[in-house]
């Protein structure tokens, strides 16, 4: 099975090598980098403008892409971008030209097109495709919404490597929360900072990344009494995050929806469970369909939702250790490059057929 996959960020190694592991042939489309060959991974240089990071900006060469198509004659197309983008609308005109089917996956469940105009091409791109995804479940409901596609699924795209090695360490004898993001409104400090003034007994909250809101949130820790309990981190790079899950115990979430933004991935409340730290999320977006039942997950703004379950952790240390090994299972066998692979392998293999 030859496929061809179009996404603005070429999907993780681990990926790949996981679906090559299991007979496909992958071509990568790339907008950075040069033309290469990684093990049984194909990655072809396409001529590009703009910049990867921006969906809306990126604009792929159409001769060049449908070149690539005609000369690797791939099966499929697999298509990682919104409707209403320049990469979908790119790619499907591809695969139509050479009557090649495509799969398109959303990772979007806000937003769409502007326009008229904007609004039948984006409906154009998606009625075409053979199948429709999602990086997440809200994703694939956003994209589906008011059409008749049979086939659909939720593909996620995690983009980290797990943590191959996991020893499961003894209770901490002060209890650490964790957070980590950029702090705005939206993330909900300033609500569980309310609940953690009626958790008793000792802890600490760490807290990584920098944000408008902080000075906000400093002074209503101080209005708490809780500031002493508090250590802001600042920003700490991703790949650099490994001293950080080594004393969090729980790690929070408490996103609040506004009409413009929604929690799109959940991915940072993923990696958490990857180390084996129970999540404490909102009903916000992508987080609930991430935890499924192997965390606490609250209404948004429910503040004594939220304050029951910090008691929780703070004052059952076993029930947080059996959390935590739940959550890990779970991003192991629901996110883990394997399971991924055969998902998207699965979809493949009904659009062609068999």
């Amino acid at each position: 099975m030859r496929i061809l996959i179009l996404s603005p960020e070429a999907p993780s190694r681990g990926l790949l090598q996981a679906l090559t592991a299991r007979g496909v042939e992958p071509i990568v489309a790339r907008a950075r980098g040069e033309t290469a060959i990684d093990g049984l991974v194909r990655h072809e240089r396409v001529l590009t403008r703009g910049e990867p990071g921006d969906p809306m900006d990126l604009r792929w060469s159409r001769k060049g892409l449908r070149t690539l198509v005609r000369d690797t004659r791939p099966d499929l197309i697999h298509i990682i971008a919104d409707p209403w983008t320049p990469t979908a609308e790119v790619g499907a005109s591809a695969a139509r030209d050479l009557k090649i089917p495509y799969l398109l996956v959303g990772t979007s469940s806000l937003g769409g097109a502007r326009g008229l105009t904007a609004r039948w091409q984006a409906n154009r791109v998606r009625d075409g495709a053979a199948a429709l995804g999602g990086i997440t479940k809200p994703a694939l409901e956003f994209l589906a919404a008011d059409t008749d596609a049979t086939i659909r699924a939720v593909l996620p795209q995690p983009g980290f490597e797990f943590p191959v090695h996991h020893v499961q360490r003894a209770p901490s004898p002060v209890p650490v929360f964790g957070v980590v993001g950029r702090i705005v409104a939206e993330r909900g400090i300033d609500l569980m900072f309310d609940s953690l003034a009626d958790v008793y007994g000792d802890w600490r909250v760490n807290i990584v990344g920098v944000g408008p809101a902080q000075e906000a949130l400093e002074a209503q820790a101080q209005r708490l009494g809780l500031a002493s309990r508090i250590i802001w981190q600042g920003g700490i790079p991703r790949a650099e995050l490994g001293p950080f899950w080594a004393v969090v115990d729980a790690f929070v979430a408490p996103s609040r929806s506004t009409p413009n933004w929604v929690e799109p991935t959940g991915s940072m409340v993923l990696e958490a469970m990857t180390h084996g730290i129970p999540p404490i999320v909102s009903r916000c977006g992508a987080l609930p369909d991430v935890v499924g039942d192997a965390g606490m997950v609250f209404d948004e703004n429910d503040r004594d939702a939220l304050t029951r379950a910090l008691i929780r952790i703070v004052e059952d240390p076993a029930r947080c250790r059996a959390m935590g090994a739940a959550a890990r299972q779970r991003a192991l066998e629901h996110y883990g490059d394997g399971p991924i692979a055969e998902r998207t392998i699965a979809v493949w293999r009904q659009v062609l057929g068999g």
